[in-house]
């Protein structure tokens, strides 16, 4: 029975966050064993954050950007518009 609830809170927490990838991506996704005791303590919020730092390094984004509010300026540098 664990094993069904790892699968089915990855597949839920990838239904979630698998638009953060690039399109046209493939994912493959393995749990491995200490996922199930991520999912006993943490259940799904644990789950996609754990997946959610997956990602991040993937893409590689950094989870404060992610984060930061809409229209907020980056460290990239001002918007375009602006002067320095």
């Amino acid at each position: 029975m664990q094993r069904n609830r790892v699968k089915r809170l990855l597949r839920e927490a990838f239904a979630l966050e698998s638009s953060r990838l690039p399109a046209g991506s493939d994912a493959v996704v393995v749990a491995r064993h200490e996922a199930r005791g991520l999912a006993e303590r943490e259940g799904l919020p644990g789950i996609r954050r754990a997946l959610g730092g997956l990602i991040d390094r993937a893409t590689g984004e950094r989870a404060e950007a992610r984060r930061q509010p809409e229209g907020a300026a980056s460290a990239a540098g001002p918007k375009h518009g602006t002067t320095p």
